[in-house]
């Protein structure tokens, strides 16, 4: 049975009397750290070289990796023997010391530099590690390969590692322990080199050298690269080493830095009393598991300080997003957060914590906590964003049953992309998405149902008033509908979470103090009133603002409109009927139109909650520092063991894995590439899909054919598509080929007549005109039809163009090729004709009478002459003045090149110099 046992937590009124221990610890010197660590692997009856925990490595922890660092024992090497070999060719450099005492006799000095160092007769060492460091530092200052015969916890013997066999090197050292005092003393030296420097050292190298050596860079440089770490060995010791190498020594020189796991953990409950202390009022929870066999773990720790959550109750916006990360380094769990928005709409961590899992209970614990210090009681007049899981979507509703949740528009993307992908559901989706009204949404909805019903069913599931603008409140001052502030916080600590759990800790509140100080300077800066991110947001809301014209109709009440669209702004309310002014706090375009209207500056009409005075209000005051793990106060607690590691299947990422949908950085970019991955073949064989003709066995099938799609392009409006031969391309201002003709004149087209510019209003299918204007036929003429009868919705339109063309003295012939009518039409057009000069009074003749253009160009009025043949007889009979709704403006009469060049371009006949259609 796992019990939890009781977990610690401040209150203001509770005073720690924390019992004093004496405590010896000395401050790390960076000056001369890679001296001081020398020291530390052969413990000698269990006496601790460095007493700080953090730096302490136990010497069993050393010597289960020497055979993978060093590599230097070689037994079975020719010309290497026994220790009794080894003594008895001992020669004059030898020292027979005997029972003598060794107090004559030089004593090693480890704060002497590196490159320093040199070994010497009758040396005294405190163990034979000490030793082997030396001899390493002098060989790879040396450039001397150095191979070690013997090296164990009793005796060590080296000589040089050069293979020129023909003349060996004659360098060689011998040490054992002393028999009257506890030291590790050479015995025997040689040095003289016959070799050759070739600096082929390499072996030498182990990471554990080299992890001392870059103490000093990775305290000052964190995030230092195995690459940039090569680029410094090979310049620093003349040596090239390979990338795992230089991995190794950095994950040995961080674990020195940071410290080991247990002694993390064991000292958690320190930690938590000296933030206690030194921020009053902060909130440090810890939680353990204790075993039936009383075997504590760690189980999560919550820490919100109280200089934060003061500043998100002053000045934040009630919304809060929640999100949770996975650790990446030593200490696996994963870390939950709180993230509020400041008033320039930037991160604001409010509080987090690590858990072993991301499940319910934790959740529901986070939840319980944050509430408690944010006051949020049971959630009413708050926001709270978060993506889909399941265990924080029902904590929500146990803790904070009146909150808005709001869920991520992109996680829900993200799973319907899965099954309904594509550029068009995605615009469709995002569409419904940022709609703000009701109406809006429904209509984008409407439109994804009849692509598809079930991406509708689909989303319809999902509760859109959880991610969609048109059923958020309108009181916070929020319309995001991602939960993209989160997940950039996580980004913001992602080398703090490669960290071992007490140095993420202090990761994070070092990063929070340090915002906290710049963000405070950098609003020093601003002159406006307002931040600038909420001017900059109202900027994108306008940028269509010219395009939409104000109608007042009271002192704070007005009417925006663009075409059809409009929308009621209320100044002194500061709402408007599109909802966005009321959602996010800041004016619409609507709005800003009805603000510049009345000659008032939109910028004044930005929430409060945007106010630079809130913003310096928010990091007014600032966590307090803490002092070092030297300074820790002892506490009596039972010191945790780390939890359990729980296996993950694959290998562990370092990086958040971005989803499809999502936009790629500058790095990933040039990486894109078009797969076919998601694609499902089909086969040419049988049809089916799921394999390729290659692997088909099954019977090919013969596909049926496809019928054939008739010529030009498909026919947009099915009510004139029976009728126009021409289709819809054609019908606005004349066809294909069609020219315009000059202000005043006649432009020639297939459609139909035109006339002075703004006469002509050419509608789509023949609809009716404007007054005074000859509607053209968008198809370029009249096609025939079983019963070779014109309908009566285009008999109007087809008469009308048809005097437009006799009023430009057109023969009938030439009415008949433009119009595409046939005989039987005319016939049915001059029965209209007759029908309408029934119905216009006789006067209408005198009251406009026809006019002609004299040769100095002016119109004038002339008496009727004789026609001189029956085509003029019939033109001139045909011409009639209509009343106000069927008026033909007069139009001069084209030359006679301008009409050639538009009856050829319709295909005519009858152009040439010869042809009965040649005009006076």
């Amino acid at each position: 049975m796992v019990v939890e046992s009781e977990e610690v937590r401040h209150e203001s009124s509770e005073e720690y009397d924390s019992e004093e221990y004496e405590d010896d610890d000395e401050v790390l010197d960076t000056e001369h750290i890679d001296v001081e660590l020398e020291e530390d692997d052969f413990k000698t009856q269990g006496k601790e070289r460095c007493k700080d925990a953090f730096l302490n490595f136990s010497s069993d922890y050393e010597d289960n990796e020497a055979d993978e660092d060093n590599d230097l024992v070689d037994e079975d090497e020719e010309g290497f023997g026994s220790e009794e070999e080894i003594d008895d060719t001992a020669g004059a450099n030898d020292l027979d010391l005997g029972d003598a005492v060794g107090a004559g006799f030089p004593i090693h000095d480890p704060s002497v530099k590196w490159n320093k160092m040199k070994p010497l007769l009758g040396e005294r060492y405190e163990s034979p590690h000490q030793l082997q460091q030396c001899l390493t530092n002098y060989a790879i200052k040396s450039g001397y390969n150095i191979k070690f015969a013997k090296c164990d916890t009793v005796r060590l013997t080296a000589k040089c590692g050069s293979k020129m066999k023909s003349q060996p090197c004659p360098f060689r050292v011998h040490a054992s322990w002393m028999t009257q005092e506890r030291s590790f003393q050479i015995k025997t030296l040689v040095d003289e080199h016959k070799c050759v420097r070739n600096f082929n050292i390499s072996n030498l190298l182990s990471p554990r050298w080299l992890a001392r050596h870059f103490l000093k860079e990775l305290i000052m440089k964190p995030n230092l690269k195995c690459k940039e770490m090569q680029s410094i060995i090979r310049t620093k010791f003349h040596c090239g080493v390979s990338w795992s190498k230089a991995y190794r020594t950095r994950c040995r020189a961080m674990t020195i830095i940071d410290g080991k796991l247990t002694e993390h953990y064991a000292r958690v409950w320190d930690y938590c009393h000296e933030l206690l202390r030194s921020n009053p009022g902060s909130t440090v929870q810890v939680g353990v598991t204790v075993n039936p066999d009383e075997t504590t773990y760690f189980h999560r720790m919550y820490l919100c300080f109280k200089a934060i959550k003061e500043g998100w109750k002053i000045g934040c916006r009630r919304v809060i997003g929640l999100d949770g990360s996975f650790l990446k380094g030593t200490c696996k769990g994963e870390l939950l957060t709180a993230i509020g928005r400041d008033a320039n709409n930037q991160v604001y961590p409010i509080a987090w914590a690590v858990v072993d899992i991301e499940n319910k209970a934790n959740w529901k614990w986070f939840l319980e906590l944050l509430t408690e210090d944010l006051n949020l009681l049971d959630g009413g007049g708050f926001t709270v964003i978060s993506d889909q899981h399941k265990g924080l979507l029902e904590a929500t509703k146990e803790v904070l049953p009146n909150v808005e949740h709001r869920q991520c528009a992109r996680h829900i993307y993200a799973n319907f992309r899965k099954t309904y992908s594509g550029v068009e559901f995605k615009n469709m989706f995002w569409a419904a998405s940022l709609s703000t009204v009701e109406s809006e949404f429904l209509r984008k909805m409407d439109d994804i149902k009849e692509v598809n019903p079930n991406a509708y069913e689909h989303l319809i599931a999902r509760d859109p008033h959880t991610w969609c603008r048109a059923f958020f409140r309108t009181d916070v001052a929020c319309e995001a509908v991602e939960n993209g502030i989160a997940e950039c916080f996580n980004a913001i600590i992602l080398d703090a979470r490669k960290k071992p759990l007490l140095a993420m800790f202090e990761e994070i509140r070092l990063y929070m103090m340090d915002r906290f100080y710049h963000m405070l300077q950098k609003a020093e800066k601003w002159e406006s009133v307002v931040c600038p991110a909420a001017i900059k947001k109202m900027n994108k809301f306008g940028e269509d603002l010219r395009n939409w014209n104000v109608n007042p109709s009271g002192p704070s009440i007005f009417e925006a409109r663009n075409g059809l669209e409009g929308y009621v702004v209320n100044l002194q309310s500061r709402v408007c009927s599109c909802r966005l002014w009321d959602i996010s706090g800041i004016p619409c375009v609507h709005a800003q139109c009805a603000i510049l209207f009345t000659g008032q500056d939109p910028v004044h009409f930005i929430s409060e909650w945007f106010h630079v005075d809130r913003f310096k209000a928010i990091y007014a005051n600032n966590i307090l520092p803490v002092n070092g793990r030297n300074l820790w106060p002892r506490t009596s607690y039972i010191k945790p063991l780390p939890p359990l590691a729980r296996r993950m299947p694959g290998r562990p990422t370092l990086k958040r894995k971005r989803h499809a949908t999502e936009s790629q950085d500058k790095y990933s970019q040039n990486k894109m590439k078009v797969t076919g991955k998601g694609r499902t073949v089909q086969c040419k064989n049988c049809l089916q899909r799921g394999h390729n003709k290659a692997s088909c066995k099954n019977p090919k099938v013969t596909p049926e054919p496809k019928p054939k799609k008739k010529m030009g392009r498909p026919r947009l409006d099915p009510d004139i598509s029976h009728w126009t031969r021409g289709g819809v391309r054609g019908g606005v201002r004349g066809s294909r080929g069609g020219a315009r003709g000059s202000r005043g004149g006649r432009g020639g087209n297939r459609g139909g007549a035109v006339g002075n510019t703004g006469d002509v209003v050419a509608n789509r299918g023949g609809g009716v005109a404007e007054v005074g204007g000859v509607a053209e036929v968008e198809g370029g003429g009249v096609a025939e039809v079983e019963d070779d009868t014109i309908p009566e919705k285009y008999l109007v339109h087809l008469w009308k163009a048809m005097q437009d063309l006799k009023q430009s003295r057109y023969s009938t012939e030439e009415i008949k090729k433009s119009l595409s009518l046939t005989d039987s039409h005319m016939k049915q057009l001059n029965d209209y004709n007759d029908t309408i000069e029934q119905v216009l009074p006789m006067s209408m003749e005198e009251e406009y009478p026809p006019q002609t253009e004299t040769q100095d160009g002016d119109e004038e009025n002339i008496p009727e002459t004789q026609p001189e043949s029956e085509e003029e007889e019939e033109g001139i009979n045909d011409t009639h003045e209509l009343p106000v709704h069927l008026r033909i403006v007069k139009k001069r009469r084209p030359s006679e090149r301008i009409v050639k060049t538009k009856l050829k371009k319709m295909g005519c006949v009858g152009t040439s110099s010869n042809s009965p259609l040649e005009l006076d």
